[in-house]
């Protein structure tokens, strides 16, 4: 396993600066989408379908307007919890192990909660919904 690189108070700051710039825009995003309206353009698409592909157009622009909001609201949470972290001064421990988590991989995306190694197994457990049903 290769050596952690442990943060320091200023690499901290910076993240936080980051993890916070990056909060102000998914806000001021997920507000301009909420006052788009877009949805009300795709019900005036659905009331003039013409036939059922139409009308699974038209879902289907509805569905992927939802889905992006839906995941830039998920990406806020994270980025809200990363600066609680950080508040709590909490951030850069891994939720799991409790041992530190590399500084590249902050770097990468300050909003990581686990190491690697406990990311990698939580990713290799098979969840209820994996389950294949046997014949």
């Amino acid at each position: 396993m290769a050596t952690e690189i442990p943060l320091k108070a200023e690499d901290i700051v910076l993240l936080q600066k980051r993890l916070a710039g990056e909060l102000e825009q998914l806000k001021k995003e997920i507000n301009a989408e909420l006052e788009r309206d877009d949805l009300s353009r795709y019900t005036s698409i659905i009331d003039e379908v013409r036939d059922r592909g139409d009308q699974s157009v038209a879902d289907l622009y509805s569905d992927l307007e939802l889905h992006l909001v839906e995941r830039q609201v998920e990406r806020l949470g994270d980025v809200e919890r990363a600066l609680q972290r950080i508040e709590d001064k909490a951030f850069g421990i891994c939720e799991d192990c409790s041992l530190a988590i590399s500084k590249p991989r902050l770097e990468a995306d300050p909003t990581v909660r686990r190491c690697v190694s406990c990311q990698t197994r939580v990713e290799n457990v098979p969840s209820a919904k994996d389950v294949t049903p046997s014949l």
